[in-house]
């Protein structure tokens, strides 16, 4: 288990160390292979030996870099060697893209997981002052206890366990089925694909190439749309209806109508991008209402007994 998060991190390192050098070497006019050279001198890891061998031994870079990056820069790099294209400035928009899409889904990540701990820890808590108070009304009989406390008492780790789980399952692991979680995923999507899609755009992929990536690497409704439209500009901005706003999908037919659709998906994909910490803080305040809404429950359950 150890070992596996290791290699997890080290494989993260490299990805880093990959992006950098790449960047470097298109701005310094280095050779890639003495950025790194210079980088393992320091490291001495194998991995970026195996590295600095394969690029000596004329191996392509798609080939060299695809067990470290992800499926988009692996598709930039493979393109652009195919066309002889530079990939340092898409490589290096490709990094600052998928660094905010983390740090969005991480600061989300957070408020997830935070209300699932407190209300663990509150559980607890409320059960042991149950037993407590319970036990004492039983023994004493001063006040007469409702005739389902014995039952609560069994069963009110349970009941608001029942809670947590379907708390996870519509939040986690099914969020389509809940419309404002449903609408934070989508929105997150939404700046992955417009963004990956006009990094492609600048790498000259062709578009049948990039609805394949976004079915590829989507899941749920976003991967059906994409999967059931045809391979053209015309069936993209179809199934861009999925995850963009209807103004915005109007505003790129028109575009597209009109011989602006490259610069109006720039555009678009950059505002989105900007855009994308203000969404993320503006959701902080329904994800808040929503973890008291979680810790109420055992509260609640804790004092019903006594009315």
């Amino acid at each position: 288990m150890l070992s596996k998060i290791k290699s997890r991190l080290r494989k993260k390192e490299i990805e880093k160390i990959i992006y950098d050098a790449e960047v470097q070497s298109g701005y310094a006019n280095m050779s890639v292979e003495e950025i790194y050279e210079r980088v393992n001198k320091y490291l001495n890891w194998s991995e970026l030996e195996d590295i600095i061998e394969d690029i000596r031994s004329g191996m392509k870079k798609s080939d060299i870099y695809e067990p470290y990056l992800s499926y988009e820069a692996i598709t930039i790099i493979r393109n652009a060697e195919d066309k002889s294209l530079p990939v340092y400035r898409i490589l290096e928009e490709l990094k600052n893209i998928s660094e905010a899409i983390e740090k969005a889904k991480s600061k989300l990540i957070q408020m997830i997981i935070m209300p699932i701990f407190t209300f663990i820890a509150t559980v607890i808590l409320a059960d042991y002052v149950l037993h407590k108070i319970a036990t004492t009304l039983l023994a004493t009989k001063l006040i007469k206890a409702p005739f389902y406390l014995p039952f609560l008492m069994k069963f009110f780790i349970p009941i608001n366990f029942l809670f947590l789980g379907l708390f996870i399952f519509f939040v986690v692991i099914k969020p389509d089925y809940t419309p404002i979680v449903k609408n934070i995923f989508k929105e997150l999507e939404g700046v992955r694909i417009l963004n990956t899609t006009r990094l492609f755009y600048m790498a000259n992929i062709p578009i049948e190439d990039i609805i394949l990536y976004v079915e590829e690497t989507s899941k749920g409704g976003i991967k059906k749309a994409f999967s059931s439209v045809d391979t053209n500009l015309e069936g993209f901005l179809e199934a861009l209806g999925s995850i963009l706003k209807l103004t915005d999908v109007a505003s790129l037919e028109s575009a597209f109508y009109t011989g602006k659709f490259r610069d109006t998906l720039f555009s678009l994909a950059e505002r989105k991008l900007r855009e994308l910490g203000v969404f993320v803080e503006s959701i902080a305040a329904t994800a808040n209402i929503a973890a008291l809404g979680l810790i109420v429950i055992p509260l609640i359950l804790l004092i019903v007994p006594y009315f």
